[in-house]
């Protein structure tokens, strides 16, 4: 809803630059782009596979699908884009704090970031008290921390929790409190975080 409001008051109508790491299918970037064709989108993932058959099933003039390492991305891609997206993929990469590290360099100078995840508390104890609880880390344990181990990752999984993801996007990311908004009502059992860089999209 954030980057349509944008996209539909920019008065030049041009659109704008989007990328999705982490695009799997592209359900997510091909609704965007049906939305909005007047903005440009990157899609990419790491499994060639994936990207192959989106580009086969989901061709639409404003997306360009390609192969591509969340944890590196290209040093050409530094001050390109005014929006990035990210569904539900932060937790299963390997690395995570070299993905976050990548944020803020790939963005232009006034631009967002925004990152939809599983909303969970760090603390176990605290989250034991969720009654889906124990599907979520049944979930984790078995998909998301396992794709993340068998890339010789660190494993967080899908309950690494709002806390951990706060302390990560500072410390690694370089975001500075002010420049965080964390949305724990819009989408059920999930937060989504806005990372606003300068001014954001609204510049």
């Amino acid at each position: 809803d954030r980057f349509k409001a944008v996209v539909s008051t920019q008065s030049t109508g041009k659109g704008i630059k989007v990328l999705e790491p982490g695009c799997g299918r592209g359900l997510h970037v091909k609704g965007m782009a049906e939305a909005f064709p007047n903005s440009t989108f990157i899609a990419f993932d790491i499994a060639e596979e994936v990207i192959a058959q989106n580009k086969e099933e989901n061709k639409i003039a404003n997306i360009e699908y390609i192969v591509g390492d969340f944890c590196n991305m290209p040093q050409e891609w530094n001050g390109t884009f005014d929006y990035l997206m990210i569904f539900d993929c932060m937790h299963d990469l390997p690395h995570p704090a070299d993905a976050m590290k990548g944020l803020k360099r790939v963005l232009k100078e006034d631009a967002m970031v925004t990152m939809v995840d599983i909303n969970t508390s760090t603390d176990m104890v605290k989250e034991s008290k969720n009654p889906i609880s124990a599907a979520l880390y049944n979930i984790s344990l078995h998909h998301c921390m396992s794709v993340s181990l068998a890339m010789e990752g660190v494993g967080l999984g899908a309950c690494w929790g709002v806390e951990k993801a706060l302390e990560m996007l500072k410390e690694h990311g370089g975001w500075k409190e002010e420049e965080i908004s964390v949305d724990l009502e819009s989408i059920v059992r999930h937060a989504v975080y806005r990372l606003k860089k300068g001014k954001g999209l609204c510049a």
